[in-house]
């Protein structure tokens, strides 16, 4: 199927609301599961009819060239059946996500490795959007890379993701709590893993002298079993000052880590 700009024109207003969102959140992570998707997108349906639901949309998106299935692989796990197949944008999707979004979104490019990275950091993304929905805290902001980077002097700091969360305490008072991410996924050991902790302390110092009265993030490690995080904890309080900006935690529960340190 040649995807011509008549195509497209015909295309875009059969789309839904939905569907418009779908290629944004599938744009922005590159690659989402139908898992994700359905649990984003299909939460409000029936039990029985959820899966049926999510089934029709993907596979009317895939056949119309808005969604592919990635090297049409499944990811292992709990997941079965369709649920687990992996979803990236396809050539229409690419052009269509310019009306979703003010930033350009790059396709995504097979290579093995960034797989279990990318669906760690949407899996962090469709948790903390579910806590959201269930009241116990407002997801106010989740940005991803490379929007979530941030450049100070002649460097930039590559953190995974940011969120920013609020939440209303007992007595009506309400505080935000805003965190740089690492999805870690227990690959990285010795000096490249090392690097992470001294340049997020240069990023704190520098945020310190220009701006000393603002709130700095906390900076977390989501690490995905005890004995990795063991590991991250053993590494950041070898260092001064760790206490008071890292958190170590699991991807698993991640409310926890968040909750227990906000501003």
């Amino acid at each position: 199927m040649s995807i011509t700009r008549k195509y497209l024109n015909q295309l875009a207003p059969q789309l839904s609301p939905r569907d418009l969102a779908i290629i944004y959140e599938v744009g922005r992570f590159k690659l989402m599961t139908g898992g994700h998707l359905e649990r984003l997108f299909f939460a409000d349906c029936s039990d029985t009819s959820r899966a049926r639901n999510r089934q029709a949309v993907l596979r009317r998106l895939t056949e119309h060239r808005v969604l592919a299935r990635v090297g049409e692989r499944r990811v292992g796990g709990a997941q079965r059946g369709s649920a687990s197949f992996l979803y990236t944008l396809d050539v229409a999707g690419q052009h269509l996500s310019q009306s979703t979004s003010t930033r350009p979104r790059r396709p995504y490019s097979w290579y093995e490795p960034t797989i279990a990275h990318f669906l760690g950091i949407a899996e962090l993304f469709v948790m903390l959007r579910e806590v959201d929905q269930s009241g116990l805290f407002s997801l106010l902001d989740f940005q991803t890379e490379p929007y979530c980077w941030r450049t100070f002097g002649q460097r930039t700091l590559k953190p995974d993701a940011f969120a920013q969360i609020g939440i209303v305490l007992p007595d009506g008072r309400r505080r935000k709590g805003s965190f740089f991410i690492e999805v870690d996924r227990a690959n990285q050991y010795g000096a490249k893993i090392e690097t992470k902790v001294p340049q997020y302390l240069a990023y704190y110092q520098h945020d310190r002298l220009a701006q000393p009265e603002r709130a700095f993030p906390r900076i977390v490690f989501l690490a995905p079993n005890d004995e990795r995080a063991g590991y991250l904890s053993r590494l950041v309080q070898g260092w001064s000052e760790a206490d008071r900006i890292f958190s170590v935690g699991l991807l698993e529960h991640p409310v926890l880590t968040l909750l227990g340190h906000r501003a």
